[in-house]
């Protein structure tokens, strides 16, 4: 049986000619290097094709300055998912942009913008610019009338692109409330504006008239009801509260929000009507003769206006609907005998107001171009295709040991197996 030195010496000796095999077989048959392209902004887009065409084991790294454009980033991202090592640096501003049509018969649409706090973007669309806009710490929104193929935002040379949406498909809207002279101009105001009212007021117990053919409440059929009075319990407790939670709007005026009807969708309580001490001299505006200020916030609502330590209109969502609490009961004197221009202020003002809520089925676009398209968050889209912002991949990829360290360790070795060997009669 073979002492202990003796397996010693044999494992110091296989393990020499094994390293020693290995520094052999890596001299004749060397692994393949892993070469590396690199690009910067401008150029990365034109050397695409040509990366395309290399083999697998070259890698890919994008110097950037500035997000590329969408189509860029999904290149590259194929090239990753074929098999390419791709990676990109540089420091990107972040930002997003997106648009949606505006819930108004006259048009429009919003823009959102997210970028670093302070920072300026400007806007503009396939004709011009649009305007331009400081972001405050919870991003920027611009409202334009119309607007051309797509919105363009530039922050910094960044550039974000939204398309422009179709204009939203109203439906009609559902005025319900006694026979006075706020509900008579809200139904005004909103036709006026270009809405499609069908109305119920009622003139007596059990005796209602009504502006075209009220239909069930539905959101195919209807966009939104405004409540000027406790009266709305006749369109059915069950079918409102059905109709908020799956998409339609409520618009709560003055008392409306404490019928029994909306108990269960009210953004709160209904205080007492409050009253200014002194009435305007003059002209009147919106509030100037008091409102029924809204207590007791639901958990989920928020309030949207204050005055006097009050709140005058909050909001809520039920379901899948929003509810929107408003304390003015009387907004017609504003328009009566507001000052000059208070009838348009008066007629977008509850445009705003409706459109808010207003239920707007989300539809496919049928006119956007390919033009139109783009990338409303370059930068998260590019780290959605090839990841976050990393260094330049090392040229030779894996674990490389440096040959005058196996040397030195095969001469250990060789050099313990002999000195046991000699040491062996000392014993």
């Amino acid at each position: 049986m073979r002492s202990r030195r003796r397996r010693f010496e044999i494992g110091c000796r296989i393990a020499a000619f094994a390293v020693l095999g290995w520094l052999i077989g890596t001299s004749l048959m060397p692994r393949p290097q892993l070469a590396s392209e690199r690009a910067s902004s401008r150029a990365v887009g034109a050397r695409l094709a040509r990366w395309t065409r290399l083999p697998a084991a070259v890698a890919f790294h994008a110097d950037l300055t500035t997000p590329p454009d969408a189509w860029i980033a999904d290149w590259l991202g194929a090239l990753r998912r074929a098999g390419h090592p791709v990676t990109w640096s540089g420091t990107l501003s972040p930002g997003a942009i997106a648009t949606d049509a505006l819930s108004d018969p006259a048009g429009g649409l919003r823009i959102d913008v997210a970028a670093p706090s302070g920072s300026v973007v400007a806007l503009r669309d396939g004709a011009s610019v649009i305007d331009s806009v400081r972001v405050a710490s919870l991003g920027a929104t611009v409202t334009a009338a119309i607007a051309l193929d797509s919105i363009v935002a530039d922050l910094n040379g960044a550039r974000f692109t939204a398309a422009v949406p179709d204009p939203a498909r109203l439906r009609p809207v559902v005025v319900v409330g006694e026979a006075a002279w706020e509900g008579k101009f809200v139904a005004r105001a909103l036709e006026e504006r270009g809405w499609h009212v069908e109305a119920r007021f009622a003139v007596a117990p059990r005796v209602a008239v009504t502006q075209g053919a009220v239909a069930s409440l539905d959101t195919s059929l209807i966009s939104a009801v405004i409540a000027i009075d406790s009266t709305v319990g006749s369109l059915g407790a069950a079918a409102l509260d059905r109709f908020v939670r799956e998409g339609g709007g409520l618009v709560l005026v003055g008392s409306a929000a404490s019928g029994a009807a909306v108990a269960s969708l009210n953004a709160g309580g209904v205080g007492a009507r409050t009253r200014p001490a002194v009435l305007p001299p003059d002209t009147i505006g919106l509030g100037a003769t008091g409102f029924y200020p809204v207590r007791a916030l639901q958990p989920n609502a928020t309030a949207l206006d204050r005055r006097a330590g009050s709140i005058a209109i909050a909001a809520r969502r039920v379901g899948a609907g929003r509810v929107v609490q408003v304390g003015y009961d009387d907004s017609w004197r504003w328009r009566m005998a507001g000052g000059p221009g208070s009838e348009a202020a008066h007629r977008e003002w509850w445009s705003r107001v409706v459109g808010s809520v207003a239920y707007v089925p989300s539809l496919p676009s049928l006119t956007r171009t390919s033009a139109a398209r783009g990338v409303g968050a370059p930068l998260a889209h590019l780290v959605e295709r090839i990841g976050p912002s990393r260094g330049t991949p090392a040229p030779n990829a894996g674990w490389h040991a440096d040959q005058r360290m196996l040397m030195a360790v095969i001469m250990i070795l060789l050099c313990l197996e002999w000195g046991s060997r000699r040491l062996r009669g000392l014993a």
